[in-house]
Formats: structure tokens, C-alpha cells, sequence
């Protein structure tokens, strides 16, 4: 496993470009979400995600969340009804507001969604279902605003979502030091750790089916 330090507020156009390489030689990355750290890899890379689920030790068919650079990544992937769109445009931010903008940052919770699949991306990312749990990068804090312009770089970079599950072993706790990551899920740790500081813990994101969009479902608050 190698490891890149990275200091978010004084990002190098190297560090960018070396996680990006990784990410499209369908390598595995451990790295920082705008909620925890998590592991993944090019949503469009199935042996990829393989690893993903041999490193957590997890069934193959258990689904994964995605993320994504944009609302227009959004329909690429999975069919938005009009409904559904002013639903989600309701919590999602704006993706056109600028940093210096009060309202780039949101108070709000990440928030996932559930919707149906247009198939585009390999079976083993749902689990074999015909849904998506998608979700767009939120700053709900100021203190995650680095984190959220980090990931919205690389998404935009690879221009593909990206695979985003928890940095843990299937059912267990996740490491509580970035230094325990290697012989945590050792013989199969990540190929990439990205290490922005130490692991803090912050509520996962919500996540909310929307299939039926007159029925619905909270399934994690």
C-alpha cells in the first residue's frame, strides 16, 4: 500500500494527478469523503470493485454508494423524473456556487439516494438490483469544505463516480488510527491511502428511496 499526505488546503497538482492514475488503472483507494474516510475505486471498474468487497470482506452482492461529480452525471446513470429531480435539487446544493458564495456551504446532512439504474455501470455496484444509491459531495460544515472541493476535483478529473463504502471490515469497527490501516486489512489493503489527518468520527450520510416518489423511504437517518 502506498501513501500520499496531503494538506487540502495547499493541494498540488501532482497529488491530483498521481490519485487519478490509480483511480484509471482500476486500483483502490482509501481516502477522504466529506463524511469519514472511506474506501473506493472507478464505479466502472467491476474487478476493481471486486477488491473492494475482498479487502471488507463483504458479500459481493451487498450494494455500494456512489459519487458523482453533478445533477448531469445523475441522469446519466439513473432515470429522474421530474418529481424526483425537484426532490433531490431540494437537498443536494447547488453544484454553480462558488466558495467565496455563503451558500456554498450547507448546513445540511449527506444524503444518498436510491433510484432506478439505467444500467450503465457494471451489476456488482447495486448488488445485482436495478437501483443506484447515489449521492453528490455536500459541505455541510466549514471545516468540510476542503474535503468537498477535493472530492468534486477528482470526480471531475476521472469524470466517472466513484465507489464510496466505508473504510472497515465487513460488520467490524473501522481502524481508529490512518498508521493501523495496512495490518487492519492485511493480506488486502487498499493500493492508495490518501492521509488529509487523522480519522474523525462524523455521521455517515442519510440515505433516502426514492423509487417511489409517492412512497418515500428514509432507510437511514
Amino acid at each position: 500500500m502506498e501513501i500520499i499526505k496531503i494538506d487540502l488546503k495547499k493541494e498540488k497538482t501532482w497529488e491530483t494527478l498521481k490519485i487519478v492514475d490509480y483511480l484509471r488503472r482500476g486500483k483502490t483507494i482509501a481516502y477522504p469523503t466529506e463524511t469519514v474516510y472511506g474506501l473506493g475505486c472507478l464505479a466502472n471498474k467491476a474487478a476493481a470493485i471486486k477488491q473492494i468487497h475482498k479487502i471488507k470482506r463483504s458479500p459481493t452482492e451487498k450494494p455500494l454508494i456512489i459519487l458523482i461529480k453533478s445533477y448531469c452525471q445523475l441522469h446519466d446513470i439513473c432515470y429522474v423524473s421530474v418529481e424526483q429531480d425537484k426532490y433531490i435539487r431540494s437537498i443536494w446544493p447547488k453544484t454553480t456556487r462558488k466558495a467565496q458564495d455563503p451558500e456554498y456551504i450547507h448546513n445540511k446532512q449527506p444524503t444518498t439516494f436510491i433510484l432506478r439504474s439505467r444500467g450503465v455501470l457494471p451489476n456488482i455496484v447495486s448488488g445485482n438490483e436495478d437501483s443506484l444509491a447515489v449521492r453528490l459531495p455536500v459541505a455541510n460544515t466549514s471545516q468540510n469544505l476542503p474535503k468537498k472541493r477535493f472530492l468534486i476535483k477528482i470526480l471531475k478529473k476521472v469524470n466517472t463516480p466513484l465507489i464510496s463504502t466505508s473504510l472497515n471490515k465487513h460488520c467490524q469497527k473501522p481502524p481508529v488510527k490512518l498508521s493501523l490501516i495496512e495490518n487492519y486489512f492485511a493480506p488486502h489493503a487498499p493500493d492508495l491511502l490518501i492521509d488529509v489527518g487523522r480519522l474523525t468520527k462524523k455521521a455517515a450520510s442519510r440515505i433516502i428511496d426514492i423509487r417511489d416518489i409517492s412512497n418515500i423511504k428514509v432507510l437511514r437517518k
